[in-house]
């Protein structure tokens, strides 16, 4: 119904795809799965159904341009000496649990034949359960894994970190996993409050949001123009997380006093889901998913299963576990609102800490994971 060159019909449909996304995490009902999930799903289902195409010349600018300067726009405050101050216990788990990762995406990638394209899902599927979406899309660009292999791998992760997440909140019931790790935090739970963050608004300031965009395109063109002067133009993503965090632990404070950027950040992503969402090809979905929702689903069993036997190994708090594999698995945000729901007040901000710290360090992992396997 919508030309691929139609391009004011087609940032219509874009823009309100973002916004079901952000609106979806505010409903009670909707925000049960993550936003980033239904900006893929109704993507797919508009470009399937032959409302909007699947390739246009505007989901390239996107790819290529908007998504880029995502990137620094969430990692302004990963600040290293914040981190390792307020992780605690959580910190030596949350390590063991990227390696955790790591060793899944291997032993996966031994057991099922994930064809030519196996080392690159492997690493952009590590980096995915370390950082993030965010080194999830920039892993895909390092690796060149193809954009419809990157889209089919996307929507088969979605429902294998819906069941990590079920699995990490029903740890603290487990009469078995409570028997063999004992938990003080888990068990002085008071019970008597609740937490919520209804109503939360983001405090915006466009002028540090334009100095931010500004800032976040200098990095683009600077980590291009370095990796395309050392001979590797696939890793342009890679450098330009290095500069970001280079520049987030140097000058923490004016990073710090930022407002809006990370939000800002955030929406850009969002635009970028829901291109990848209007690439999948339900078929090619219902033929190559599945394979990677079982090695998805390997990585996930092999990395809890690693950091409850460090927990038990190291003698830590079964809770401290759960953070340490949230943060991984899941995202700051959401080991966050494990520690929240749960009533760890202490692990609150570990859980925030260690997640920013997986958006820094996951590329690291990916790309060691890549060149093993290759």
């Amino acid at each position: 119904m919508i030309a691929p060159d139609n391009f004011a019909a087609l940032l219509a449909i874009v823009f309100g795809l973002a916004w079901l996304g952000f609106w979806s995490e505010r409903n009670r009902i909707a925000r049960k799965l993550p936003g980033v999930v239904w900006i893929l799903a109704g993507a797919a289902l508009l470009s399937n159904l032959r409302v909007i195409p699947h390739n246009s010349p505007l989901y390239d600018f996107i790819g290529g341009y908007v998504m880029p300067i995502a990137i620094p726009l969430l990692l302004y405050k990963a600040t290293f000496a914040k981190i390792l101050g307020e992780s605690g216990r959580v910190l030596p788990l949350f390590f063991i649990g990227a390696v955790g990762v790591c060793a899944g995406a291997i032993i996966g990638c031994q057991l099922l034949d994930l064809g030519q394209f196996g080392p690159h899902i492997a690493a952009t599927y590590a980096a995915a359960w370390i950082g993030g979406m965010t080194d999830m899309v920039a892993m895909a660009e390092i690796t060149n894994l193809p954009a419809d292999t990157f889209a089919v791998a996307v929507s088969a992760s979605a429902p294998v970190s819906v069941i990590g997440l079920m699995i990490l909140v029903s740890l603290p019931n487990m009469a078995f996993v409570r028997r063999r790790i004992p938990s003080p935090i888990i068990d002085a739970q008071s019970g008597d409050t609740q937490a919520t963050d209804d109503g939360v608004v983001a405090q915006l300031n466009l002028a540090h949001m334009a100095g931010a965009l500004a800032l976040s395109a200098a990095i683009c063109w600077a980590g291009n123009w370095l990796a395309a002067t050392a001979g590797h133009h696939n890793y342009g993503l890679f450098v330009i997380t290095l500069i970001t965090v280079l520049i987030a632990n140097v000058f923490p404070g004016p990073m710090r006093a930022l407002k809006g950027d990370f939000e800002l950040g955030m929406f850009a992503m969002y635009l970028f889901f829901a291109v990848i969402g209007a690439g999948t090809d339900v078929t090619a979905f219902l033929t190559s998913a599945p394979v990677y929702f079982v090695f998805g689903l390997i990585i996930i069993l092999v990395h809890i299963a690693i950091v409850l036997l460090a927990t038990r190994l190291l003698k830590s708090d079964l809770a401290e576990g759960i953070i340490g594999s949230g943060a991984n698995i899941v995202g700051a945000a959401a080991a966050a609102g494990i520690a929240t729901s749960k009533e760890w007040k202490s692990l609150v901000t570990p859980a925030i800490a260690t997640g920013m710290l997986g958006k820094a360090i996951a590329n690291f992992f990916g790309v060691a994971v890549f060149r093993l396997l290759s």
